[in-house]
């Protein structure tokens, strides 16, 4: 028994050991440019989704989406938003493949996200991503009708297309045929990835 407590202890060693050194040393690559691997993908989205999850408001989107509301979600979004996320007028953001994770074009598909979460992510924003916390920027009304708008921007009544058009600052562009990013192999857009 103590032999095998032993062994136990003397991997756990290693293993801590190994992985303070790997860090320590500088062997881990950290640019934004250095897509992650598809474990660490995975085991982020997993963290993210779960903690959203469980601290996202239990409530329903009290924006409804009005054309006042989704006219008001689109230019709070075009303002605040597009440079990362893509617009009505560029769909994909050219800064995309800048973030790791690449930054969800939010414009091009429409989120999954249920929308508590994805308010929530909009409020506290999600660390090591480059997704800000816009709380104290925006108002808790004006993030939701964020998201209303993001939720809805495939079927907008004309009001809020001409709101839409008035803040992209022209006509807008139809969405881009989904094709694979540098960085984005496997990557869901889920919670973790719609920032």
């Amino acid at each position: 028994m103590r032999g095998f407590l032993a062994g136990i202890a003397v991997t756990l060693i290693v293993v801590f050991g190994g992985g303070y050194l790997v860090i320590n040393r500088g062997w881990i690559p950290v640019g934004a440019d250095n897509p992650p691997g598809s474990w660490e993908r995975s085991l982020a989205h997993m963290a993210v989704d779960t903690y959203v999850e469980a601290h996202a408001p239990k409530q329903e989107n009290p924006a409804a989406p009005t054309a006042a509301n989704l006219g008001e979600g689109a230019r709070i979004y075009e303002a605040r938003c597009a440079l990362c996320h893509g617009s009505g007028r560029q769909r994909i953001s050219p800064l995309r493949t800048k973030f790791s994770p690449p930054a969800p074009q939010l414009v091009n598909r429409v989120p999954r996200d249920p929308d508590a979460n994805f308010w929530w992510i909009t409020k506290h924003g999600v660390r090591l991503t480059g997704m800000p916390a816009w709380d104290g920027i925006l108002t808790d009304d004006e993030m939701w009708k964020t998201v209303s708008f993001l939720k809805h921007w495939d079927k907008l009544p004309p009001e809020a297309v001409a709101a839409w058009e008035t803040a992209a600052g022209g006509p807008l562009q139809p969405p881009q045929p989904a094709a694979r990013q540098p960085g984005s192999a496997g990557a869901p857009q889920g919670a973790a990835a719609s920032k």
